[in-house]
């Protein structure tokens, strides 16, 4: 299957991002944070950035301190792609490792009982 113009925008934001959160972020937090997938809308006005963090802790006051930071990871992000329009960031918790974490000790408890 091939990927469209927005997929592949989508895969490069997510590497730079991810290059960014390790190379010139100040916060120690943002540091540990995984950029799970980027959604680009289809004008590449807003992507949406999901993340994970382990151990998921203060997720809210995470997910906040990513949003005010947007501004900064977006501009980041404009000098590292080199393009003359960067979309706006919306940072949101990606709890699909949760669930797989809750699965797997769901998991561990059945086999252990047997």
């Amino acid at each position: 299957m091939r990927k469209g113009k927005s997929g592949i925008q989508s895969a490069l934001i997510q590497r730079k991002l991810s290059e960014i959160f390790l190379r010139e972020s100040k916060d120690p937090r943002f540091e540990r944070v995984t950029i799970s997938r980027v959604k680009v809308d289809r004008g590449c006005s807003f992507a949406q950035v999901y993340f994970s963090i382990y151990p998921p802790e203060d997720i809210e006051e995470l997910t906040s301190s990513l949003n005010n930071a947007a501004g900064f990871f977006s501009n980041c992000l404009g000098h590292a792609l080199k393009t003359k329009h960067t979309p706006r960031l919306i940072f949101i918790y990606d709890k699909g490792f949760d669930y797989s974490r809750e699965f797997d000790e769901v998991l561990k408890k059945i086999s252990s009982k047997d």
